[in-house]
């Protein structure tokens, strides 16, 4: 299977077009020329893209499903060239950064705020997704940077490690757990336990506690998002474990945080950047904020975890 950039730009206009004749007229080439590629594009996919009748043609379902993908394919490849091109022609400072939700939620708009402070005017593109797609947007060239845990290769990167980020008890003011000032992980047995999803830092490492503690533990609830699980863990239906960074969203929740022991589970937290690449002076200053932010959101997760 070999498609083309053009074809999926073809396939993303006859998708958005009522008809082949408008897609074509949009895009500048014949109507012909379009059906042809269409056809091709079916006939390497096996697959019917589009329902047509005398006057519309409409997607099918496996349609649907492929113009999805070649629209953040043609997406994505369009940013790279606008990245490239700003970089080359200098224009405004521009910087494109990938991180981790908890990681974008608790320290990076400080480090923005900095950032803009010594550069203004900085154009800032924000992606805030899990760790693979943050290292992926950084090896496409897409992101300057990505804030995230240390990637499992660093072929083709390098990795300057900001801290230390470790897991810590939340759970209601009135649950027993939260007479006890440094829980352990073992201490989780039994009770109704709300992780996160399987595709997080968090899950990973609070998965690898439970093995290490040997406690057989299945989650109760599986939430893709932090605040949710704050909120389930409000209504009383269970406990979780968070990375200090993330405790910001606990504060006037009436919930309490309290640091694990047994050892403590910590996931280290750095900036990736592409190998032999150097960035511009405006992603360095970010790099710069992100570790004095980095810095202060730590101390301050300590505080909250340790002076309820």
């Amino acid at each position: 299977m070999n498609l083309t950039l053009r074809q999926l730009e073809i396939l993303v206009a006859a998708a958005d077009a009522a008809t082949f004749s408008e897609a074509a007229h949009n895009l500048g080439i014949s109507q012909p020329s379009l059906s042809e590629a269409i056809r091709r594009m079916e006939g390497e996919l096996g697959s019917a893209l589009f329902d047509r009748t005398t006057r519309s043609v409409a997607l099918t379902a496996d349609g649907r499903h492929i113009v999805a993908i070649a629209r953040e394919v043609v997406r994505e490849f369009r940013l790279g060239l606008e990245s490239i091109a700003d970089r080359s022609h200098a224009r405004r400072a521009r910087v494109t950064v990938a991180a981790l939700p908890s990681v974008a939620c608790a320290v990076l708009p400080a480090a923005l705020r900095g950032l803009l402070q010594q550069h203004p005017g900085t154009e800032i593109a924000l992606n805030d997704v899990l760790h693979e797609r943050a290292i992926a947007l950084v090896r496409d060239g897409i992101a300057d940077l990505a804030v995230t845990v240390r990637p499992a290769s660093l072929d083709g990167l390098e990795f300057a490690v900001l801290g230390a980020d470790a897991l810590h008890l939340v759970c209601r003011r009135d649950h027993a757990l939260a007479a006890k000032r440094n829980p352990e992980w073992r201490d989780f047995a039994g009770e109704a336990f709300v992780a996160l999803a399987r595709t997080t830092s968090v899950r990973r490492l609070a998965e690898a506690a439970f093995v290490h503690a040997g406690v057989g533990l299945e989650p109760a609830y599986e939430a893709e998002q932090i605040p949710t699980a704050v909120a389930l863990v409000k209504a009383g239906l269970g406990v979780t474990a968070l990375p200090g960074l993330t405790l910001s969203m606990v504060k006037g929740t009436g919930l309490v945080a309290r640091p694990i022991g047994g050892p403590p589970m910590r996931r280290q937290i750095g900036v990736a950047t592409l190998a032999g690449r150097a960035m511009s002076p405006a992603a360095t200053s970010l790099v710069s904020h992100l570790r004095q932010c980095f810095a202060m959101s730590a101390r301050a997760a300590g505080r909250f975890g340790g002076q309820q």
